[in-house]
């Protein structure tokens, strides 16, 4: 007698189709989770970067002359310097490293007529290179004081410097040995120089102390604060979608159901990472930044084009 199999095949579908359609049913009622980000009063900071050295306000190279010859300037390639006449130097009184007061004595040296002439500091500084010998004759550099007066030479990008203004504060970081330290800016540069073939301009921030650790020539990054706003509400960047400034809004009920709304807005200044929003949304408003920490397709978000430019 031949066994009856269909009941069996017909019980494993039913057993299988109930497992599949209770998949099914689970995800259609499962609630998405959302990541939003709180809309409240904040600051919104717009910055600049620019990298350069922490160099010294000036180097002045002393010869056979009674006045130095400016040879470099905030952190700037020396020059060489020239004094006239070939004439021996008699007697040098300071060593590399020492400090120099204005009117210390640094050498001496003869002039045309066998007569001994004195040369000294015109200011305060530090004595940073002996460039020749007593018995020796020059008519270039002896030996050369720095200020020690530290200041920062960066340089910014065509495409950043008008937001740059004398005055802004700034913030150094020397990734030589990890120390940070405050600034001010106080020279813009007028005429372009070209660096790594791009048009930038020298910006100088002035500092009151270094770290220790810290000597010139350093490379340094300078992070400028060139606009800020307080106690405004805002939104990530991330946050906006469509040509049109819009955000996606989460609105959740007293009965925890969800519903997602479409906001057009208003921005006010673009910072580094939030944008302001002066119209559109209000304070405790959830914008919805992304699904499940992905980006939902097809949505893109990100700024409209322009949007970093606003305010």
């Amino acid at each position: 007698m031949k066994k009856r199999r269909w009941p069996w095949i017909v019980g494993i579908t039913a057993v299988v189709a109930a497992v599949v359609g209770g998949f099914v049913f689970s995800g259609l009622n499962q609630v998405t989770e959302y990541e939003t980000y709180e809309v409240k009063p904040t600051e919104v900071v717009k910055t600049v970067s620019a990298n350069g050295q922490l160099a010294e306000s000036q180097l002045l190279a002393y010869g056979p002359s009674e006045e130095p010859v400016l040879v470099s300037a905030n952190g700037s390639s020396a020059l060489p310097a020239q004094f006239g006449l070939s004439l021996e130097i008699e007697e040098i009184q300071v060593k590399a490293g020492d400090e120099v007061k204005a009117d210390d004595v640094l050498f001496s040296y003869l002039n045309q007529m066998g007569q001994s002439i004195e040369v000294v500091a015109i200011s305060d500084g530090l004595v940073r290179s002996i460039d020749t010998a007593a018995g020796l004759r020059t008519s270039g550099s002896v030996l050369t004081v720095g200020s020690a007066q530290p200041i920062v030479s960066v340089f910014v990008s065509e495409y950043d410097a008008d937001l740059v203004t004398l005055g802004q504060k700034a913030t150094i970081e020397l990734d030589a040995i990890n120390a940070v330290f405050e600034g001010e800016v106080v020279r813009i540069g007028q005429v372009a120089q070209s660096v790594s073939g791009i048009k930038q301009y020298e910006v100088l921030v002035d500092v009151t102390a270094i770290p220790e650790g810290a000597r010139f020539g350093m490379s340094a990054t300078a992070v400028i604060e060139v606009q800020k706003k307080s106690d405004v509400l805002a939104v990530p960047m991330s946050s906006l979608v469509g040509d049109v400034p819009e955000v996606e809004v989460l609105i959740v009920d007293a009965e925890g159901k969800q519903t997602v709304e479409i906001v057009e807005v208003k921005l006010g200044l673009a910072g580094d990472s939030l944008v302001e929003i002066t119209s559109g949304l209000e304070s405790g408003d959830q914008v919805i930044t992304g699904v499940s920490g992905t980006i939902p397709a097809p949505v893109n978000f990100g700024p409209p084009p322009g949007a970093r430019n606003s305010g």
